[in-house]
This record gives structure tokens, C-alpha cells and sequence, in this order.
């Protein structure tokens, strides 16, 4: 069971005052006893010095009677009294209370003392009748009364205290209760605000309307931010355009709609962009000389025709109208707007200046290696058909000369002829452009193989023709991957596919040599640089999967929308 505030607190006041009661009703107790026991010794003495007194005449006159009279009568009065007894001179009983006698062991204790007679505690006081000479008085009063008295005074304090409490805890709870009321209110709404729901704090005129006043003007603020950030949030989200144009129309339509502005413009050094959606209601004129005055201040300037935002370093945000909100906190809220949107038209600049830069440089590459290929064409051709035809003719010229030397001459040309060939095969093999890819991935696999030693599993599966530019990229791609393997991977085999799926065409090239780490590979391999260079050109994508010791798998990936 869980106990509220107000259980707690009055519990603790009630445990508080029934300790604290109990203390001092204790305390007190305590003290009375020893008023009591004093109280009680002081009578006990009064009435021995007393009884001496009256003993004095009777004990010279050895008037036993008379003494025992005087003692019965001081018992009859004095209920309490325990024993008394008179003794003569020569320490002789001469009266007493007692009716068989005074105890021989009572007798031997003389002088005041505490003693035990009859299981009952007596406080024992002496007088001497004329000062000893004629006699002595001894009695003893009963402590019984006296503790009777101070647990009935206990009792009483007792009750009387539970009565007390149990008042004021009624009334402490009562009071608590309408105290503490206006408390669990506020915890309620706290629990609502917190679930992000309108919440009203309860006012009472005492201190926890203070609390209630602070906790309203707090829950205020919180909405007004919550409104605020909600807001700037969406203008953010919308300042991810990368489209100046784009950004600044979702910049001004949600400001006209959100804030209540009639329309809006984006003045950007000289160039007006409008707010397309609202622009039939925005004012005749030119915006410049409002967007100047709020870009030279730097500050926000409001005016009765509109609100001018600075957009530094070369535009400004103009707002006509004048929405129903405080102008403190437009104003606020305008220049909290003021550097994030200057920002993101900086970013939208700077991304259409890279994206134009970077289709140049695109067209510029693609152009280039258009003229590449070109060339390596031509330098085919005429490497194939000059020099190719020269050597042939070289070599027939050479059949009708014998001589060792003609032979070894015959063989250099022979061995020449085969090596241009071969280079002419690596600039542009000339079964690309007459025979297709498949044949010219073949046959460059195959002489690959005889060359290298690497022996190539190869696997070809198109179901259309490419076009020019796929066809290039994708023999080039197998080309320098061969190479690569037979320089570096030290892999005795390698395979190589070339598939259609999901509207891509793929090429593989893998090997079971030694590996790298892809991560550190930098701009001084050529080799991979180039080919991902001409895979991109083309909208493609080049992956690499390897590890040291584990080969390397490269996959390419060509959109088949390239195909011709």
C-alpha cells in the first residue's frame, strides 16, 4: 500500500506529537515521583517532630496510655502511616502502632531510611523528645499512595494526550487534506503536459498559488517553444532542397500559411522569387528597398506594409501583412530563421555550381574517352594494316634468303608481327566492332590464358545486343580486372561472367589470390580508378570485396537503359 503526501504528512505530525507528548508526559511523571518522594519525606519528618512534641510531657510522666493514645489517634488521621512507635531513654518500647509488637530487627534500624515491612515500601523518619534525652519517636509512611497518585496522574496525562492528538490529527488531517488539494491538481495537469496536452494549474490564495502562477507561465513557454520548434523543424525539413528556386517556395509557403502573412518574396541580389502560390495577393512595387534596409541593418525590420528578414550575404526574406502574434516574438522567431535559411541557400548554390562543374566535367571525361577509343581504333588499324602489312612483306621478302642470318631476321619479323597484332588487339580489337562483346571477351580470355598462365573460367549471358558506349565499358572492365589479376593477386585462377538480371547488366571477375584491403586503396591505382571513372560515366556502380589472404571478387553493375 502506497501512502499520498497528505497520509505522509499527517501520519509524521501525528507519530511527531504522540512521541513528543509521551516524552514530556514521561518527563513529567517522572519529575512529580520525585516532588512526590520529597513531599513525602518532609511530612514524614513533620509528623515525627511533631509526635515528639507531644509525647514530651507524657514519656517524663511515664504516662504510657497517654502515648498510645496519641499514637492511635495519629494513625486513625493519617491512613498512610505505616507504624509508629515511641521509645524511652533507656531504648524500651513504650507505645506503638503494631499490634504484636515492633519487630526486635525494626527496632535496630533507627535514623530516616527506605525500608521494605510487609512487602510494602516505607519511608522511615526519626525525632528524638527532647533531643534524645528523654526518648525517641520513629514512623513510616507508605510509599503505596504516592505511586497510586502518580499513575493516575499518568493515566490522566495519558488519556488526555490521545484526546488532544487525536483533535488536532482530525483537524491537521482536514486541513491537510484542503491544503494539499490544490497540490495533487497540479499533479494531474503536470502528467498531461507532460503528455503533451493543454494543461491549466490551480491558483489558490497561498503560497501554492505562486507555484500555480510560476507552473502556468512555465507550461506557457513550454508551448510557445514546443510551437516554435515544431515549426522550425518543418522549415528545415523543407530547406533540404537542393534547388534554390525549390527551396525558396517551400521556404515562403510555409511561412504565409503558418504565420498568417498575406504572400511573400525572396529578393537575391536583384532576382525576385515569388511566392507562386500566393502572389495574385501580394502588393504592386518592388521589394528591393525593404530587403536592402533589412540586409544593410543585418537586423529584422518591421514595417506596416510587411516584415523584411536579412538573408546575409546577398538576400533578404520580405513577408507582406501583419499576422496576429507578438511582434517580440516574430521577431525572435524571424532572426532564430534568419541564419539556417541563409545556410541553406548558400548549400543550394554551391551543390547547383558543383552539380553544373560536375556534368562539365562528365561530358568533358565521357567526350574524351569517346575520343579515346577513337584513337585507339585508328592506332589499331594502322598498326594492323601498315606496320602489320609491312612485316608481312618483310618476312615473304626474307623466304628466299637462306643463311642463318635471314632465318634469325624471318623469326624477329615473325615474333614483331605477332607482338603488333597483339597490341593492336589491346587498343581495340577489331571482332568488338564486326563480331559482338561475347566473341571479343572470348578470344581476349583465351589469348589471356596462353600469355599469363591464368587459367579463366568465362561464362557470357545477355539476352540483347548493348550499345556502343555499354559494350566499351564492359570489355575494358574484363580487360584491366585480367589484368590486375595476372599483376598482383598471384592467383592461378580467375573467372569472369557477364549476366543480365533485374534490368542491370552484371560482370564479375574473381580470384583466389593473395587480396588487399579495399579501404586503402588511393588515386594512384590507375587501374581501379579508371575503371569505376567509366562505370559511373554511364550510371553504373563498381563494388570490390576483398580482404588480405582471401582473393577479390569486383562486381559491376550497368543500367540497361544504356543499351542500344
Amino acid at each position: 500500500m502506497r501512502w499520498g503526501l497528505t497520509q505522509q504528512l499527517f501520519f509524521t505530525v501525528l507519530f511527531s506529537a504522540l512521541a513528543t507528548g509521551s516524552l514530556l508526559l514521561l518527563g513529567g511523571g517522572v519529575f512529580l515521583l520525585g516532588e512526590g518522594e520529597r513531599a513525602l519525606w518532609r511530612e514524614a519528618r513533620s509528623l515525627a517532630r511533631d509526635l515528639a512534641a507531644q509525647v514530651l510531657e507524657d514519656l517524663l510522666l511515664s504516662d504510657r496510655l497517654a502515648v498510645a493514645e496519641k499514637l492511635r489517634r495519629l494513625k486513625a488521621h493519617n491512613p498512610h502511616l505505616a507504624y509508629a512507635y515511641v521509645l524511652d531513654a533507656k531504648g524500651q518500647v513504650v507505645a506503638h502502632t503494631l499490634g504484636p509488637g515492633v519487630p526486635e530487627a525494626l527496632a535496630r534500624l533507627g535514623g530516616e531510611r527506605v525500608l521494605e515491612v510487609s512487602g510494602k515500601t516505607v519511608y522511615q523518619a526519626e525525632a528524638g523528645v527532647l533531643e534524645g534525652e528523654v526518648g525517641v519517636v520513629r514512623l513510616g509512611l507508605e510509599r503505596a499512595p504516592l505511586l497510586a497518585e502518580f499513575f493516575q496522574v499518568l493515566r490522566m496525562g495519558f488519556f488526555g494526550l490521545l484526546w488532544a492528538v487525536g483533535l488536532g490529527g482530525g483537524l491537521g488531517y482536514l486541513f491537510l487534506t484542503r491544503a494539499l488539494e490544490p497540490l495533487s491538481l497540479m499533479v494531474q495537469e503536470a502528467r498531461r503536459l507532460a503528455q503533451g496536452e493543454a494543461a491549466r494549474f490551480p491558483e489558490p490564495p497561498h503560497e501554492l498559488g505562486d507555484l500555480g502562477r510560476a507552473l502556468n507561465a512555465m507550461g506557457a513557454e513550454v508551448r510557445r517553444r514546443e510551437r516554435d520548434l515544431r515549426l522550425l523543424n518543418r522549415l528545415l525539413s523543407e530547406m533540404h532542397a537542393l534547388d534554390p528556386d525549390t527551396l525558396s517556395q517551400r521556404v515562403l509557403s510555409l511561412l504565409v500559411r503558418e504565420l498568417g502573412f498575406s504572400c511573400g518574396d525572396l529578393w537575391l541580389s536583384g532576382r525576385v522569387v515569388h511566392c507562386e502560390a500566393c502572389r495574385d495577393r501580394c502588393p504592386l512595387g518592388g521589394v528591393a528597398p525593404l530587403a536592402q534596409e533589412a540586409l544593410a541593418s543585418r537586423q529584422v525590420v518591421v514595417r506596416p506594409e510587411g516584415v523584411a528578414v536579412p538573408v546575409p550575404p546577398h538576400g533578404a526574406l520580405v513577408l507582406y501583412g501583419r499576422p496576429e502574434v507578438e511582434e517580440a516574438w516574430l521577431r525572435a522567431f524571424l532572426e532564430a530563421l534568419s541564419g539556417p535559411l541563409a545556410t541553406a541557400l548558400e548549400n543550394a548554390h554551391l551543390y547547383q555550381a558543383l552539380a553544373e562543374k560536375e556534368a562539365q566535367r562528365a561530358a568533358l571525361l565521357k567526350a574524351w574517352l569517346k575520343a579515346q577509343e577513337e584513337e585507339r581504333g585508328r592506332v589499331a588499324r594502322e598498326l594492323h594494316d601498315e606496320v602489320g602489312q609491312a612485316l608481312t612483306g618483310l618476312i615473304l621478302g626474307l623466304e628466299g634468303v637462306r643463311g642463318e642470318r635471314a632465318e634469325a631476321l624471318k623469326e624477329l619479323a615473325r615474333s614483331t608481327l605477332a607482338e603488333v597484332r597483339r597490341l593492336a588487339l589491346d587498343l581495340r580489337p577489331s571482332v568488338l566492332d564486326h563480331l559482338g562483346l561475347e566473341a571479343a571477351l572470348r578470344r581476349y580470355v583465351r589469348e589471356f590464358s596462353e600469355r599469363t598462365g591464368v587459367e579463366v573460367d568465362f561464362s557470357f549471358h545477355l539476352a540483347r545486343p548493348l550499345s556502343w558506349e555499354l559494350e566499351t565499358v564492359v570489355y575494358r572492365v574484363v580487360q584491366e580486372a585480367l589484368t590486375n589479376v595476372a599483376r598482383h593477386s598471384g592467383s592461378p585462377r580467375a573467372s569472369v561472367g557477364v549476366v543480365e538480371a533485374f534490368g542491370e547488366v552484371r560482370v564479375f571477375v574473381e580470384d583466389e589470390g593473395r587480396g588487399f584491403d579495399p579501404m586503402a586503396v588511393g588515386p594512384d591505382h590507375q587501374g581501379l580508378w579508371g575503371m569505376r571513372e567509366r562505370v559511373e560515366l554511364l550510371g553504373g556502380r563498381l563494388l570490390v570485396e576483398s580482404a588480405p589472404g582471401e582473393g577479390t571478387r569486383l562486381q559491376v553493375r550497368l543500367p540497361l537503359g544504356v543499351a542500344a
